[in-house]
């Protein structure tokens, strides 16, 4: 049996079997994809761990899936997920040519491939920035391009917890562009189209639905996605099973409805503390001088070698200034970083030409995304 041949039976195999007790155990009602004739291109907004699954229960034709660099560092599972499904791989936060590549190569030999454009999930339940270059490849590819929302995965399993809930998650297509309509527009409209359909606020389409997501635990790692006090503006946060904390003495519970309510009975999203907290960064980094650090953690750098392999680890102390990381002797400017991504709930990739590759990890009180939302402001990016 030939790779493809291989890939294909194992695919529709395994979601024919095993799909529907995913379907289950998340509440998914989805749009089916069994009407489109292969190749397409779908573009599927990411929402929980789980998307891929969900959207291959929708189709239940083969396609193969995006998905990121780090797979490729789970030893011998990595081996069984390339033989078996053989996925693509992208690196993130580089520009991805040699993705674009592969997925051109699918589609040509008539191979449906699967794309979430954000390249991560929210933290926020607002769908993520797409890159411009997304446009690009859809009006290049010479198939039609689908786009598919998912509406509910952000309260079934945000991007900070620990834990999965119970609720309600669906999924549609929104629209199937044909190559003709995709090159009567300019890279610009395509990517503003595609921007507008897979664009999800959780909260708002939460207001209109009030669905319980229920489960144990649920404020549990919120200070992954939450660092910055309300109250004292402090980075003090901390989270425990019900509610998200500070020292200052400001307290706010979680409710199976996604919502913070506070001691004075104040209630407040997700959504609305993040806009506050990067507001109140851009001011901390605006007011700090180049030898003042803004946070610190200690964590573990991994140096990645050319394999996707782990070529040097060490233990130290990564700080960060209104213009660079400095972490175990090695100086990386904000400016001169290629790439810097965040994957999982905490673990922190930086791309740096003169550098290498390099993977920082952390223990369960560590917040990632302070860094990133660093990075964004010396970009201009918040």
């Amino acid at each position: 049996m030939d790779g493809f041949k291989r890939h294909k039976w194992v695919y529709e195999a395994a979601i024919n079997l095993f799909g529907w007790i995913f379907a289950l155990k998340l509440n998914f009602k989805g749009e089916s994809l069994r009407k489109l004739k292969a190749p397409y291109l779908l573009l599927v907004n990411h929402t929980l761990d789980l998307d891929p699954v969900l959207v291959a229960y929708s189709s239940r034709r083969h396609m193969y899936f995006v998905a990121s660099e780090h797979i490729m560092r789970k030893g011998f599972w990595t081996k069984v997920l390339m033989y078996l499904f053989h996925p693509i791989i992208h690196q993130k936060g580089k520009a991805g040519i040699k993705t674009v590549k592969e997925i051109m190569s699918s589609l040509k030999k008539g191979r449906s491939v699967c794309l979430f454009p954000e390249g991560n999930r929210s933290f926020n339940g607002i769908t993520g920035p797409i890159a411009n270059s997304a446009g690009n490849l859809a009006r290049s590819v010479g198939v039609p391009v689908v786009t598919y929302r998912i509406e509910g995965g952000y309260l079934t399993q945000p991007r900070w917890s620990t834990t999965m809930r119970r609720g309600k998650v669906s999924g549609r297509i929104v629209h199937v562009y044909t190559p003709e309509e995709l090159k009567a527009m300019t890279p610009a409209e395509a990517n503003s189209a595609i921007v507008r359909d897979l664009q999800e606020n959780a909260y708002e389409t939460q207001s209109q639905r009030q669905i319980r997501f229920k489960g144990k635990n649920l404020a549990l790692g919120l200070d992954s996605a939450l660092f910055i006090c309300p109250k004292c503006g402090r980075l003090t946060l901390r989270s425990d099973d019900t509610s998200v904390f500070c020292e200052c003495g400001w307290r706010a519970s979680y409710d199976e409805l996604g919502m913070l309510t506070d001691d004075k009975g104040e209630k407040f999203t997700v959504t609305e503390l993040d806009r506050k907290q990067r507001a109140a960064l851009k001011e901390i980094v605006s007011s700090a001088d180049e030898s003042s650090p803004i946070f610190s953690d200690t964590v573990r750098l991994q140096t990645m070698g050319s394999n996707h392999d782990i070529a040097e680890e060490k233990e130290g102390t990564l700080t960060a200034y209104k213009d660079r990381l400095e972490c175990c002797g090695r100086v990386f400017p904000l400016s001169e970083l290629d790439g810097f991504a965040i994957y999982a709930r905490n673990s922190l990739i930086l791309n740096c030409s003169h550098l290498g590759m390099f993977e920082v990890k952390s223990g369960t009180e560590f917040c990632g995304l302070k860094y990133i939302y660093l990075y964004k402001i010396v970009k201009g990016e918040i």
